[in-house]
């Protein structure tokens, strides 16, 4: 309970510390703000995480405010890149990774995408598969690595077969609202030229849909990279970030494991800026709505 007690008080202390500096600032609603400005706050930020754990992990390890094995300082993070990339394969570990996350969830989106179009559309497919969107809902993720051990053993099928279910079972829904919310209006005027069934499903619901099909397919790939670290810590495969991280906390390496944190951070960044990218080219009329 003291614990508890001690973590209500920071929460509480941090939103009226919050509210305090959005009052006193007299921030607008929905103001604009430039992209400069934008980049100045977040590097602001940074800095003083940066300067903050400089400060508290600064010294000697005895005369420290926060001991190394819970929190090592920016220079001991930094030197553990040196033995993860040489010794134990961190790039490769990291290429690994990315191939699991890609494999599951490709495989997640050619069925998910179809299926969720199918039953947003059709009353009878949405009815004969309705188990597996009320799955996705109430079963959390993690029950299915246990599940995904048993049916696919403990080499890389399990690793992908992990995150097929998880991605699937997290886009199925997103698509079904996705083309659900497509207005009834834009399927009143196809039909008043003549379009077929097949035609307001092609020509219609998914083209409509497609640009925030596109925007949830970036949001559970980059939560697929938590998934992965997760079944690769209990799975511990030869290469692998989550093993990477599993091996250095039962060696206390708590400097490789900030350091592996820092890759995946980085990785996730890059793969959602290429998302991000993509969307912009394949629709652009987005930027101007």
């Amino acid at each position: 309970m003291l614990e508890f007690a001690r973590f209500l008080v920071f929460a509480v202390a941090f939103v009226a510390v919050l509210t305090g500096v959005v009052r006193l600032l007299r921030l607008r609603v929905n103001s604009d703000l430039a992209y400069t400005k934008a980049v100045g706050l977040t590097t602001i930020f940074i800095a003083l995480i940066i300067g903050v754990w400089w400060l508290i992990t600064h010294g000697a390890p005895s005369e420290r405010l926060v001991q190394p094995l819970i929190l090592p300082s920016p220079g001991e993070v930094l030197t553990a890149f040196g033995p993860l990339h040489f010794q134990q394969g961190l790039v490769r570990s990291a290429l690994y990774s990315w191939l699991r996350v890609t494999a599951g969830f490709s495989l997640a989106t050619l069925v998910a995408v179809p299926l969720g179009v199918y039953m947003a559309t059709f009353p009878q497919i949405a009815a004969f598969f309705r188990p597996l969107s009320l799955a996705g809902a109430y079963v959390p993720i993690v029950v299915f690595i246990p599940l995904s051990m048993t049916w696919f053993g403990l080499g890389e099928a399990q690793k992908i077969g992990f995150l097929f279910i998880a991605c699937f079972v997290a886009l199925l829904p997103l698509v079904i609202k996705d083309i659900a919310d497509v207005p009834a209006a834009f399927l009143d005027v196809a039909v008043t030229k003549g379009a077929t069934q097949w035609q307001l499903v092609r020509h219609v619901l998914f083209p409509v849909a497609k640009a925030n099909i596109w925007d949830h397919l970036r949001g559970v790939y980059g939560v697929g990279w938590g998934w992965i670290i997760m079944a690769e810590i209990l799975v511990l495969p030869e290469y692998g970030l989550g093993g990477l991280i599993e091996v250095s906390n039962r060696r206390s390496q708590t400097g490789s494991i900030f350091a592996i944190i820092i890759v995946i951070v980085l990785i996730a960044v890059a793969c959602d800026k290429l998302w991000k990218l993509g969307g912009d080219l394949l629709f652009p009329y987005r930027k101007r709505e």
